[in-house]
């Protein structure tokens, strides 16, 4: 059958300085044959080789915008976006890869359904590391996570799920990072708040604000991109330890400086580590924004939510006095509370200054992935579009998604078996 390739996808990659995982990522993301695609990378303002990078990549698909000073990780997201043409949209970081069967997948998925909100399952990749482990690079996956039947959401009911505090993961929301928009929804969103991303921290902001809006939500046990972290990311810097190298606290700094600049007000003071609370503050904003104040939040539950995840940070990074705050300031009922101020009182740090969790270990070696897949993002995307072949077509029936999830899986294996 042939493809309909009528809906132009745009793949959104925002980047700052990181040159070295750049190339990589957008290989990965013209890796496929696809006709109507077009891979936008936006560059704010990085004093790197970024763009020789992209110059040196030739593609027709291939977009390249630059900003004329630094901006913020919001305005650059937002940046990026304008210059996107695409009916739907996905935006990954500069660390992250695109898969070439997945991207099969999503388009006969759009063809068939075209849905306001299509989602996956995530995948994540470790870049190899050079003061920690991973030394070689790590990627997190099953052989299952490449299968199984889609399921169609209803977006106001995972709405009214944070409300209520029951869906407290961002992730589980319908956010546009490593997720894919419909222009419509997009446009909805900008006409009711002027622009796109409304909040300091764009992922969490649009998980919650596509809720608002989107009519049809689907999610497919299939990874069309895969997540990556360096040890230059954003994410790793901001959640290090007291000890963390000094590139990892400029990395932190200029985040934090950048944001102070943005004309749209931080949701929340970034000192405040714990991810929940960012998503509590966008629940907030967004139904003021965008609901009129129609959903019921519970706050007292929401409260709860956020210490326990605080509860989990180095004890440096525990600012229960600005956590105080920024409770009076999201909920008119409640007042301040000595015993939240003094809750560490007794708790004594480990010699890091950590919680003492220690992650859980994964072993890719036992699906066949070496070190030399390992090296960069595009490694690890060309073995998994190997393993992975022919591309899935995931269907609704449960019963004979188990069949193809089976046949799958089995097929992956033999494939695995093949490349040695």
């Amino acid at each position: 059958m042939e493809m309909n390739y009528s809906k132009k996808i745009s793949i959104v990659i925002p980047t700052r300085n990181r040159a070295e995982y750049l190339g990589p990522c957008v290989r990965t993301c013209l890796m496929s044959n696809d006709k109507n695609l077009e891979v936008v990378v936006s560059n704010n303002f990085s004093v790197d080789d970024t763009e020789k990078v992209i110059r040196s990549i030739k593609d027709p698909r291939l977009k390249y915008v630059a900003t004329d000073r630094d901006l913020s990780m919001r305005q650059n997201f937002e940046f990026a976006l304008s210059h996107a043409s695409g009916d739907y949209v996905i935006i990954i970081g500069d660390d992250d890869g695109v898969l070439a069967n997945g991207l099969t997948t999503l388009r006969r998925l759009l063809n068939k359904y075209d849905p306001d909100v299509l989602l996956w399952r995530h995948i994540t990749y470790l870049w190899p590391h050079k003061y920690e482990e991973p030394y070689d690079g790590l990627l997190k996956f099953r052989y299952r996570d490449f299968c199984g039947p889609i399921k169609k959401l209803d977006p106001k009911k995972i709405l009214e799920g944070f409300c209520k505090g029951e869906i407290i993961n961002y992730r589980d929301g319908a956010n546009i990072y490593h997720g894919c928009i419909s222009r419509r929804v997009i446009n909805q969103i900008a006409t009711r708040g002027g622009v796109y991303f409304q909040g300091q921290v764009p992922d969490v902001n649009t998980a919650i604000s596509n809720l608002a809006h989107a009519q049809s939500l689907i999610w497919v046990r299939n990874p069309i991109t895969i997540a990556g972290q360096g040890e230059k990311s954003n994410g790793a810097a901001m959640n290090a330890s007291a000890a963390k190298r000094n590139e990892q606290q400029k990395i932190e700094q200029n985040f934090l400086e950048l944001g102070v600049a943005d004309p749209v007000e931080p949701e929340m003071n970034f000192q405040i580590r714990a991810i929940s609370a960012s998503t509590y503050a966008n629940l907030l904003n967004v139904n003021r924004v965008h609901m009129n104040g129609t959903l019921e939040v519970d706050h007292e539950k929401w409260r709860e939510i956020i210490i326990n995840d605080m509860k989990r940070f180095p004890l440096e990074h525990r600012r229960w006095d600005l956590l105080d705050d920024f409770f009076c300031q999201k909920d008119p009922n409640y007042r301040s509370d000595s015993a939240l101020l003094n809750l560490d009182q007794g708790v004594i740090s480990t010699v890091d200054g950590s919680s003492g969790h220690k992650p859980k270990k994964y072993n890719s070696k036992k699906y066949g992935v070496g070190p030399e897949h390992l090296k960069t993002v595009e490694t690890v995307a060309r073995w998994l579009d190997r393993v992975t072949s022919p591309a899935y077509f995931p269907c609704e029936i449960n019963m004979l998604a188990k069949v193809k999830q089976l046949f799958r899986m089995i097929g992956m294996m033999k494939n695995r078996a093949m490349l040695g």
